[in-house]
This record gives C-alpha cells, structure tokens and sequence, in this order.
C-alpha cells in the first residue's frame, strides 16, 4: 500500500502541476511566480489527504466486499450469467490454491466460449492437484479451441484423464477421434470398443458413442463415392465399380479375417447394394471374431440398426 499512495501522490503533484502551470508562466514577478508554486503544493497535498482520508490505504474496498457478501448469499441458480462469473472469480481471489473453484470457473469461461483464460483456469487446478474430470474438461477446451482438432496438448490431457480414471467417455470417445483421423481404424476401434463395454448398458454416452464408431469405421477408406451407385467414375459402369469394391474388401478380409473394421464396412456396402443377407453374414462373422466383447458388441450392433439389419422374426418378410 505504500507504493500505491505513492503513486497516488505523484499523481496528485502531476495534475497540480498542469492546473499550475499556466500561473508561472504568465507570473509577472518573482511573488506572483511564488504564488503560482505554492498553489501546486497545495493542490498536491490536498489530493493526497483526499485519498487518505477517503481511500483508507489498507484496508478492504467496502462498496466491493459488500457485493461479494450479496452474491454469496444468494442461491446459485438465482445468479446471472455475469453475477456467477463474479461469485467464482471472487473465490478465486480469496482461494487462489483452491482447485475446486479454478476448475469451476474453467468450466464456467469453456461452457461461455472464452477457451483461452478457461484452459489457463483448468491448467491451474490441474498443477495444484490432479483430476481426471478437470484433465478431460481441458482436453475438451483445447479441442474447442482448435475447432474440433486433437491436438498434441489436447491427447496428452485425455491420456493423463484415461490413467486416473478409464471409466471417463469424453477421453476415450477424443482418443479414439484422434486415431481415426490418423487414419489407425484398430486402434479407433479399441479406444471406443473399450469405452463402450466400461460404461453401464443405460448410460446415453454408450449407446452415443457405439453409433459414432459405427458410422465411422463402417465408411470406406475411399469416402461416400466408394459405395454410393449414384457417384461413379465416368469411365467406369455400376457394375464394375460394385464388383470391384466388393472384389478388394474380400480379399483383403482373405488376407486378414481378423480385421474388424473391414468386416463393418464389408456390411455396410453390402447394406447400400441391398443384399441384406451379405450384410447380415459379415456382421455375424465380426461377432464371432469379437467373441465376447461387449463394447465391439455394441458397435456391431448400432450398425444392425442403421442398416436395418436386426436379425430377422418370424413374419418377416423378405
């Protein structure tokens, strides 16, 4: 506080000089020029005994305190947007080792867009003690900020998340992402399989995610084209394009039948070209290389459903 009255006080002398100033110059004689020096101390002292008086060096602002004590009686969900904001940021003043309040305001400024000061907010509670929630939530905020990419930082975040805690989906669900994006199916498959089969048969986020996985590793390597009929080389006729596609994924499921993800896509192009029970035989033949696995069970059978290939009942009909 010393430094600041200080400052005041150099402050004050500052504008007593320029409201002075112009009664030097234009003092006539050495008493006038007096005059006009003795009208800037005066000045100078008076707005530093202003502040003394009034600013109370030392001691807490009131008309702030008294806003602090009103947000923190009032009842959370009865705050604004910015009242929230400030009841956080004012927990964060008082306990600024506090994690808890540090991962609350992350998730307050990641949830309002402000990516940069929430993973700053996030990084801080994380160094003051590790938490897989908060490690996850900072994975999510970098992933933001990046426009939806899993970069480097953002990994290393879901990875430290996974290792405290693998039951989290958000890690696994980005790991997973960023696998596939790389272009490795098998381990997209695993990071998503796994979560899948952790996570509770009622949880939302399993039931989400096996019908993302699905989608995605049922897709062929070449894109939409690759099994849609109506987007075809010029040069080449439907049928050539079909027996072709078909022709490379039965050989290269010849070459490796445990390849899971082909089977799915074998399924999937098998489903677009209306031969249900091709499709419905490559499915059935991954569950069997599956074997009990609940989490590729999952998958498997989110892909039945967007096929509409659920095994058959009686009544049915082809």
């Amino acid at each position: 506080m010393i430094a600041l009255t200080l400052i005041i006080a150099a402050l004050g002398v500052g504008v007593a000089m320029w409201i002075a100033s112009p009664l030097a110059k234009g003092a006539g004689s050495p008493v006038h020029r007096l005059v006009a020096f003795g009208v800037m101390a005066v000045l100078a002292v008076g707005a530093l005994g202003v502040y003394l008086a009034g600013g109370q060096p030392g001691l807490p602002g009131q008309p702030y305190a008294d806003t602090e004590a009103r947000l923190a009686a009032i009842a959370p969900e009865d705050l604004t947007g910015e009242e929230q904001e400030e009841r956080l940021r004012a927990i964060v003043r008082r306990e600024p080792g506090n994690p808890e309040a540090l991962a609350m305001l992350g998730r307050f400024l990641a949830f309002d867009g402000r990516y940069l000061e929430a993973i700053a907010m996030l990084e801080r509670s994380v160094r003051v003690q590790e938490d897989a929630r908060v490690l996850s939530d900072l994975g999510q905020a970098l992933v933001n900020l990046n426009e939806g990419t899993v970069t480097p930082e953002a990994g290393r975040a879901f990875a430290a998340a996974m290792e405290l805690d693998d039951s989290l989906p958000e890690p696994a669900f980005f790991m997973g992402a960023a696998a596939y994006d790389a272009g490795d199916r098998e381990a997209a498959l695993q990071y998503w399989a796994g979560i899948a089969g952790r996570l509770p048969a009622d949880d939302p986020f399993r039931q989400a995610i096996a019908v993302r996985a699905a989608d995605l590793l049922s897709r062929p390597a070449g894109g939409p084209q690759a099994i849609d009929p109506d987007v075809l080389d010029p040069d080449e006729s439907p049928e050539a394009m079909v027996s072709r596609m078909v022709a490379g994924l039965e050989a290269g499921l010849e070459a490796d039948p445990g390849d899971l993800t082909r089977w799915m896509v074998l399924a999937r192009v098998r489903a677009v070209l209306e031969d249900r029970e091709g499709a419905r035989a490559a499915i059935a033949e991954a569950r069997a290389r599956a074997g009990d696995d609940a989490g590729i069970g999952a998958i498997l059978d989110a892909l039945e459903r967007a096929g509409g290939l659920e095994p058959e009942t009686e009544g049915e009909e082809e």
